[in-house]
């Protein structure tokens, strides 16, 4: 029936800003209904201009001024990204915790504290490196930096094994990182 087919349309463009984006038309012709459907790009352009892609911060500190607000925000927000990191294991996991004293249960929550803070300094120097880079990827870019210690027999009979220094292929991501971290260098100390 009609009305179950508008019914139907409405719970399609019952999301958010869609009945403003979609326009259509129901018409029957020879007994069957046929649905023709547009996409209204002058609408969809005063909606990214006007409505989407705004934040309202509301703030009860009226002595800050607006960049502190934001700033706070932004804090704010990088604080939760290390605990929903810290807490699905991404990249510090809390748990599995084996610990059943108050003290291991401290000193394990103070590992994962200091291991957050580390990981922070790391992730503040890579964006001088490489900017825009979010701690997951850091982590894998850094996961793909791989050297290898070849060991080559000595040449005499008394001489130290020979030793070699190579790394894995570098992406371009992956040299920058290796540079501002000063991973380069470690590797030219083991060398000397």
């Amino acid at each position: 029936t009609e009305a179950g087919i508008r019914h139907k349309i409405a719970r399609w463009l019952s999301g958010a800003f869609v009945s403003e984006l979609v326009r259509y038309e129901l018409v029957e012709r020879e007994g069957r209904w046929h649905l023709q459907f547009d996409f209204d790009h002058a609408a969809f352009e005063r909606l990214m201009a006007h409505r989407l892609g705004r934040t309202v911060l509301l703030t009860n500190r009226s002595h800050w001024t607006a960049e502190q607000v934001v700033a706070g925000y932004s804090g704010q927000q990088q604080i939760e990204r290390v605990f929903r990191g810290l807490k699905e294991g991404d990249w510090l996991g809390w748990g599995p915790m084996y610990h059943w004293t108050d003290q291991k249960i401290r000193m394990h929550a103070f590992y994962c504290m200091l291991g957050i803070s580390l990981l922070q300094y790391i992730y503040q120097k890579a964006q001088v490196a490489w900017a825009g880079l979010s701690m997951e990827q850091l982590l894998e870019e850094l996961d793909q930096i791989v050297q290898f210690t070849l060991l080559y027999p000595p040449r005499e009979e008394k001489a130290p094994h020979r030793v070699a220094l190579v790394l894995s292929k570098e992406t371009l991501a992956q040299q920058s990182l290796a540079k501002e971290l000063g991973l380069d260098a470690l590797q030219e100390n083991r060398k000397g």
